[in-house]
């Protein structure tokens, strides 16, 4: 299992060869992730955590690389063979070969997508890819550390971002944390400011979304949350729905810790 929304999706060797996927040579056991797991929820990561942990638990078989730079293709590549040991790597120029994939029957673990890839379109196609692959592991890259670019990501369905200018460290980390389960924002050196920004955000939740948000950050279930708030089921059902429409997640449980991953919701 990849933590606590990411699931293997079964073999994919004579498929992988066939479809001319790159294999990565095994690492060894001290190259794995470098960070032990911590409990599904939001990281805002810097890069100063010690190294640990292998990453037998985290068994990734299928990664999808799109990248327009071919150095930084390259160093993601490499990456992989240190993090997800044995993992066949599929390169991608656009979003319209990673939307293919689904097409031809191959689900990959983990994504590592480039925001400034051919045919984004302002997250729209993230959103779709997110619907075709709800289970894996998305991670965007970018240059720089813009807020509303970082946050759009977010609420199209990637599951972290990573800034490109991080320190090499820094990223293993952020992509270990990410199969495990957690939403993290890995910007160029101490991450901590993002919050800061959250005014920028391109989310505005009415006042009935952000209770509901507050009580499922509880763990409430929708009988809880409405004899809380003083409405019908149907109602809190709505509301959860659209939460997880404006977050960009399949699962209530993921909702809140999204939120806190952009920085617009603080509850403990």
């Amino acid at each position: 299992m990849l933590g606590r929304r990411h699931g293997n999706q079964g073999p994919y060797s004579s498929m992988a060869r066939e479809a001319g996927f790159c294999s990565c040579p095994p690492s060894t056991p001290e190259q794995s992730f470098g960070l032990p797991l911590h409990p599904a929820g939001v990281t805002h990561d810097s890069g100063t955590q010690p190294s640990s942990h292998s990453a037998d638990s985290l068994h990734v078989e299928l990664v999808a690389l799109a990248e327009t730079l071919p150095l930084f293709r390259d160093a993601l590549t490499q990456l992989v063979e240190r993090v997800c040991p044995g993992a066949k790597v599929f390169h991608a120029d656009s979003m319209t070969d990673l939307a293919g994939l689904a097409e031809r029957g191959f689900h990959p673990d983990l994504f590592l997508i480039d925001l400034a890839l051919p045919g984004m379109m302002a997250g729209l196609a993230l959103s779709q890819l997110r619907k075709q692959h709800r289970r894996a592991a998305i991670v965007t890259f970018a240059a720089d550390d813009d807020i509303t670019l970082i946050m759009q990501a977010m609420q199209s369905g990637s599951d972290g971002f990573v800034h490109k200018g991080a320190a090499r460290e820094q990223c293993i980390s952020a992509i270990g944390r990410i199969l495990a389960g957690e939403f993290v924002i890995a910007q160029k050196g101490n991450a901590s400011g993002l919050a800061a920004h959250a005014e920028k955000a391109p989310i505005v939740l009415t006042a009935r979304q952000s209770e509901v948000l507050a009580l499922l950050s509880e763990g409430a279930s929708n009988k809880v949350i409405a004899r809380a708030l003083g409405i019908s089921h149907l109602t809190v059902r709505l509301h959860v729905s659209s939460l997880l429409r404006i977050f960009g997640v399949s699962r209530r449980d993921d909702v809140a810790p999204k939120a806190r991953a952009i920085g617009i919701f603080e509850h403990p």
